[in-house]
């Protein structure tokens, strides 16, 4: 919540420069729930408050309204502004996120498109002063399924635990595939440029900003996925996935990667802001191999990482027995997915996971089962994290 000076320094807790009656409407709500009342409204928007910004200061917290100001004119005002030490909020109707990122890097601390009410702007943070302590962000529970080949399943195990996850409390799905994604094809949804934008500038998003780029599934289910062109620079990108899962892990309740294996091979440093790995992989030969080859690699850049071991059913391959598997892997494999041909071709005609049409078919079943092993052994190793056993009460109360 915004922390309001103190009336002792003479300071209003808000002031609003305002220039329509939409701006003034929402503005006066926010002055009057502040205790400011009617001294902290003023005309002129944010041009105004730039021109008044040398003058004695009335409040530390400035809500001005962009009007018919170009992005280049309200960014120089918002400088201006700022010089002086106090936040700027700026309102507006301009809804490209170009605008957005501008105004925030020229150091408004927040923008909000109209329509918005008095709750979103008091409930923006203030930065913290220097000699106090940050608030500890609540951190998600992060998992990435990672599948050991292709066409086995691993995309769709991803997307269905993300649906599970989203019964709980809110969650995210990630594809990481940028340059072949399918999650929003699969979805029957809307690919998400602002994911590439996300990679481009991660210290630059926050809960706002993935409020507005990413598509909203369900009321508690969003997705980022896109496809770059050609010209753009994947590696770079990737690169960057670490830095994203930050705000991710502060805006939701479970995160879910659909992580490439080849990303997850080159990125090594994306672990440190994972809590679970959940490796698929056919009964074959080369499944097992890429299998031993994914587990080297995690336990090599973070030991004490978690893995889970699925497999799928939906190749037979070598049919390998699991046990002897198991004993190869060096790990327990904690579940099958069953192929279930049925209920997936529905799931993929409707645009929907399998485990949001059919939570009784057997490959639901499956899922749901991955879901309470990762979420089961991450609550033993976290038992004194408070925010991982609420979630976990949540789903399997």
């Amino acid at each position: 919540m915004l922390a309001h000076p103190t009336q002792g320094n003479a300071l209003l807790p808000f002031a609003a420069y305002v220039c329509t009656q939409e701006g003034a409407e929402v503005a006066r709500t926010v002055v009057d729930q502040s205790g400011a009342g009617d001294a902290g409204l003023k005309g002129g928007g944010l041009s105004g408050a730039a021109r008044l910004c040398l003058e004695p200061a009335i409040s530390n917290v400035l809500i001005t309204e962009m009007g018919n100001l170009s992005t280049s004119d309200a960014c120089e005002c918002v400088r201006e502004i700022r010089q002086t030490g106090a936040e700027v909020i700026v309102l507006g109707h301009v809804t490209d996120i170009s605008t957005y990122r501008a105004l925030r890097h020229a150091g408004a601390l927040e923008y909000f498109q109209f329509p918005v009410n008095a709750a979103d702007i008091l409930s923006v943070p203030l930065p913290q002063p220097a000699n106090d302590p940050a608030p500890i962000s609540p951190r998600a529970t992060s998992i990435a399924v990672v599948g050991a080949t292709g066409g086995i399943g691993a995309s769709a195990l991803a997307q269905n635990l993300a649906f599970v996850a989203s019964g709980a409390g809110r969650a995210a799905l990630i594809d990481c595939d940028i340059t072949f994604g399918s999650q929003a094809f699969d979805l029957n949804a809307q690919g998400t440029p602002g994911l590439i934008e996300a990679l481009a500038a991660p210290e630059r998003v926050d809960e706002t900003f993935l409020t507005a780029t990413m598509e909203k599934i369900s009321d508690t289910l969003a997705l980022y996925a896109h496809q770059v062109g050609s010209n753009q620079d994947t590696l770079r990108l990737n690169a960057a996935l670490g830095d994203l899962m930050k705000p991710l892990r502060s805006a939701f309740d479970s995160v879910v990667l659909d992580l490439p294996r080849q990303t997850l091979m080159q990125q090594s440093d994306l672990l440190s802001q994972l809590d679970a790995v959940v490796i698929v992989f056919p009964a074959g030969f080369a499944g097992v191999n890429a299998t031993a080859r994914i587990v080297k690699q995690i336990k090599q850049s973070k030991p004490e990482m978690q893995i889970h071991l699925v497999l799928s059913e939906v190749r037979k391959d070598a049919a390998l027995s699991r046990k002897d598997m198991a004993k190869a892997l060096g790990l327990p494999i904690c579940a099958c997915l069953p192929r279930n041909d049925v209920a997936i071709q529905k799931a993929q005609s409707a645009g929907k996971p399998v485990s949001a049409l059919d939570k009784r078919a057997a490959y639901s079943k499956a899922v749901t089962g991955v879901w309470g092993t990762v979420s089961n052994a991450l609550h033993t190793a976290n038992s004194s994290d408070a925010p991982h056993k609420g979630l976990l009460r949540r789903i399997f109360s």
